[in-house]
């Protein structure tokens, strides 16, 4: 991992607007990073909930004759969903990957009636890496509280929990006491607001205890 945190460490220090092209500057490291990476897609059209997507799904060949969407998809057809109908895909902003997949990559249900159809075959990646830019105002049970919905939203891929998580919250605040909880020792702070948090494994990150606990 510590090779994908000097990445992400030197396209911070070295981008002369975060908005503007910290993505472009990690993308052209070494690493092999991909943007906007799909993790899930909707199963079936009876789980869709709007009907413009399920005549999204017919009108581009994505539903069979049972009405269930295809196991494997083109980077054109994910390119469309996700412009289109991007409620019915979820994504990780950034996945580090070993290697290209050297098989065509799957989506699979677990149960018949599940919402979503997961990835499975992930060998080739490393580690999913997420960020979110916060509010002045926002504080600290903000920012635990995006934290706990980027990793529910990863842990609920089965396939992740032995892959490796990263996040990176964007704060002048000091919230070190967030990503000491989560992260414990893997966690660095540059120039006084690019707060990023490592786990060698997703399963390691313990949810059962908070920072802000619910009201």
């Amino acid at each position: 991992m510590n090779d994908l945190i000097q990445n992400i460490s030197a396209a911070v220090q070295n981008c002369t607007s975060f908005e503007a092209d910290f993505i472009h500057r990690l993308t052209d490291a070494d690493t092999l990073w991909k943007k906007d990476y799909p993790i899930a897609i909707v199963h079936s059209k009876t789980r869709m909930k709007e009907p413009a997507h399920v005549q999204f799904f017919q009108d581009n060949g994505l539903l069979d004759t049972e009405g269930f969407t295809p196991r494997v998809y083109t980077d054109e057809d994910f390119n469309l969903i996700r412009q289109k109908v991007p409620k019915c895909l979820k994504s990780v902003k950034l996945l580090a990957l070993k290697e290209e997949p050297k098989t065509e990559v799957s989506f699979h249900v677990k149960r018949p009636h599940d919402f979503w159809k997961k990835i499975q075959n992930v060998d080739h990646i490393q580690s999913s890496f997420d960020f979110t830019v916060f509010h002045p105002e926002d504080d600290i049970c903000k920012v635990e509280f995006e934290l706990r919905e980027i990793t529910r939203k990863c842990k609920e891929v089965h396939a992740f929990k032995n892959l490796g998580f990263i996040w990176m919250a964007v704060t002048k605040k000091d919230v070190s006491e967030v990503f000491r909880h989560y992260f414990k020792d893997n966690y660095t702070l540059i120039d006084g607001q690019y707060h990023i948090g490592w786990s060698q494994t997703l399963q390691e990150i313990n949810m059962r205890y908070f920072v802000c606990p619910p009201q």
